[in-house]
């Protein structure tokens, strides 16, 4: 995974546009749907002369083999993870645009196999353990937040670079089932149909504060 996301901010230092979504379904019994995409399509000329190098910025850079083996070793580590099925990664190597997606038994399982994902891929000496707690969820309330990016060193990005990045996106969807009662960001989208809520802001903005993303959500489950 580790060079999955060199590559990755690599093309942002390049990049005129990216573009990410997690879209995430949470159900009453505290299982649900994680879906997570990766949009680098309008800057795939680009990306092609990066991976056409050996290194950009001192930095290796991955050949399209090695990021093919990566992502599929991704799903196998987390296929293997108590509580995950249904794992799936759309790769589209023309336009660079990577889906994953998975079903999980409740929130624990969910963060207990990236954790376990991360570690088998990166095996870090002393692995965040803010990053393994960014979601709870009881059937009626949603805490969550995203991973802290700030480690992968996005603020040594160029001066000359930060307008370009500012085009990126960074997308936040949480689904229920029932309506939702409170949200307590601000910045938060609610759906017409009260049951799913938006937090989107520039890429650049949420690598430098990914509090930005932080939400609590209420919802009304049904009366019985």
């Amino acid at each position: 995974m580790k060079s999955f996301i060199v590559f990755i901010m690599l093309c942002c230092s390049v990049s005129s546009c990216i573009e990410i979504l997690d879209d995430v379904t949470y159900n009453p019994d505290g299982s649900g749907a994680f879906k997570y995409t990766i949009n680098l399509s309008s800057s795939k000329l680009k990306i092609n002369s990066i991976l056409a190098l050996d290194s950009l910025d001192g930095k290796k850079v991955p050949s399209k083999l090695e990021l093919q083996e990566k992502v599929s070793d991704i799903v196998g580590v987390l296929n293997c993870q108590e509580g995950i099925h249904g794992v799936s990664l759309e790769e589209n190597y023309d336009n660079y645009i990577f889906t994953l997606s998975l079903h999980f038994n409740d929130v624990e399982s969910l963060l207990n196999a990236f954790s376990n994902t991360r570690e088998a891929l990166e095996n870090p000496s002393e692995p965040d353990k803010n990053d393994e707690n960014w979601v709870s969820w009881d059937g009626v309330t949603l805490i969550r937040q995203i991973p802290d990016l700030s480690t992968f060193k996005f603020r040594l990005v160029k001066k000359e670079d930060e307008e370009l990045m500012r085009n990126g996106m960074y997308t936040s969807i949480s689904r229920f089932i029932f309506p939702v009662e409170k949200i307590e960001n601000p910045s938060a989208i609610l759906a017409k149909n009260n049951k799913a809520v938006m937090l989107r802001s520039s890429l650049f903005d949420v690598f430098g504060n990914p509090s930005l993303m932080d939400n609590t959500i209420s919802v009304k489950p049904a009366d019985n």
